[in-house]
């Protein structure tokens, strides 16, 4: 590999790092997302066009494809040991699954616009 190859996946890193932290991943200044995940048309502060750049489904994929593999450990911990009424346990994977969705869907949507942007501009 050599010093471009580094310096190109180093890119890619902050590239994706930046839509993971919802910030341009032009300059890594402006927000991509306003609100929870409503997509900004422009960075506030480069002014980089995200009007071509539709998400779609991808991060709710990203988001139900985490949650599940963090929540099937859990509910199979449940299931085998007798620690708490039905009604906890239930009350229990419920929330954790609903924190992880509201954790992880903005970011998961940003990594996409990222993801999305460097292939429209490489």
């Amino acid at each position: 590999m050599n010093e471009r190859d580094d310096q190109n996946t180093l890119e890619t890193k902050t590239i994706l790092w930046r839509g993971i932290c919802g910030v341009c991943p032009r300059c890594g200044q402006g927000k991509v997302l306003r609100g929870y995940i409503t997509r900004n048309d422009e960075c506030s502060v480069c002014h980089e066009d995200f009007t071509d750049i539709n998400a779609d489904d991808a991060p709710p994929w990203l988001t139900i494809l985490i949650t599940g593999h963090l929540l099937a450990p859990l509910l199979a911990y449940f299931v085998g040991h007798d620690l708490l009424s039905d009604t906890a346990e239930v009350t229990v994977l419920v929330s954790f699954a609903l924190i992880c969705v509201f954790l992880l869907l903005p970011r998961s949507k940003g990594f996409f616009i990222a993801a999305i942007w460097m292939s429209h501009k490489r």
